[in-house]
């Protein structure tokens, strides 16, 4: 009678048996699925139009660089990445602190972010450029473009080849220190925010202006600029834990579209190609910690003194080109007055 007992609830018993495993390893399985889910890596970029992937007027943005290295970090590590952009066209250093660093929603992406980016000072660079165009011409004209204070600049130093003097003393004066203590600042933001592990990329600037046709010597002025605004960014690298990205030295002002000045699709490539050297994705993948090269300027600025010597050396030229044509000017005059007969 007991045999028959069992075999009538034995089947149940064990349906019991079953369902109790079942749901105590349930907790383990929901554990492991969430996990997997969440596996992801965290992308997020900062800066302005070429971090935005601006394509000019009337057309529909690039895929810009950050994007790509988000492409990129997926591919190589086999996890997806999730990936948002802050950058603004126009944005300057201020603006960045101000506007973007400060929000919420800001800080909540650092605190996630696994990679992030930064490309930050060719609008303060153009911003000043333009103020300094106004006060060297004397003018209230507001430039729109950079291209509209380059040909500004560029006639109004064909009228008065003295203007270069006037030009050379205004950047010799360039105020580094504002840009110092904007890009301090972010970084303290930034800083404050991601989570340890985290990779930090910036690009620094490069000089498109050697592609406007302006004189050779503030050529070589604006190209010092640029190096000290760069050397900014190198200087706090290693304290606030970042790699920089050398935009300076690259190919990429030959990758610009039309208005010279932004990258085109290749450029943008070019610059996601460069900072993906200086990410370690195989840090997503339990690998040995890669070891990356940081990038030392391609010569290290040195400040105002080029600036000084090609001031020198203008004045000199001005002073001889003077004497000379003076000279010039008494030889002739003593010539005439020895071929002109005397008077009987």
């Amino acid at each position: 009678m007991l045999c028959e007992w069992w075999k009538k609830r034995r089947n149940g018993l064990y349906i019991l048996i079953c369902a109790i495993f079942v749901m105590s390893c349930l907790p383990v399985l929901q554990g492991q699925a969430e996990e997997k889910k969440e596996e992801k890596i965290y992308c997020a970029a900062f800066g302005d139009s070429i971090a935005k992937g601006y394509a000019g007027k009337k057309q529909e943005d690039l895929q810009s660089y950050p994007q790509l290295i988000a492409d990129a970090v997926s591919e190589e590590t086999r996890i997806p990445t999730e990936y948002v952009n802050y950058a603004k066209n126009g944005l300057t250093s201020v603006r960045l602190n101000s506007d973007v660093l400060s929000t919420e929603e800001t800080a909540a992406s650092l605190e996630r972010a696994d990679i992030i980016t930064l490309t930050i000072g060719a609008n303060d660079l153009m911003q000043e450029f333009k103020l300094t165009v106004r006060e060297i011409l004397e003018t209230d004209q507001r430039f729109t473009s950079a291209y509209d204070a380059f040909d500004a600049l560029q006639e109004g130093i064909e009228g008065n080849p003295l203007l270069v003097m006037r030009v050379l003393g205004m950047l010799e004066d360039w105020d580094y220190a504002a840009f110092d203590e904007q890009w301090v600042a972010a970084m303290k933001t930034i800083s404050q925010y991601r989570k340890d592990g985290s990779q930090l990329v910036v690009t620094d600037i490069y000089n498109p202006v050697n592609q406007f046709e302006l004189p050779g010597t503030m050529n070589m002025v604006v190209d010092e600029v640029i190096q000290n605004m760069n050397q900014v960014m190198y200087d706090h690298a290693e304290e606030y834990d970042y790699h920089v990205v050398d935009l300076f030295e690259s190919e990429i002002c030959e990758h610009t579209q039309r208005d010279g000045l932004h990258p085109d699709q290749e450029g943008q490539r070019l610059i996601a190609g460069l900072a993906m050297e200086k990410i370690d994705t195989g840090r997503f993948m339990g690998e040995p910690e890669k070891e990356i090269e940081k990038t030392e300027p391609a010569r290290k600025s040195i400040g105002r003194t080029i600036l000084g010597n090609i001031r020198k050396v203008i004045i000199l030229t001005a002073a001889a080109v003077i004497l000379i044509a003076g000279g010039i000017f008494v030889w002739r005059k003593r010539r005439r007055k020895a071929d002109t007969p005397d008077d009987k």
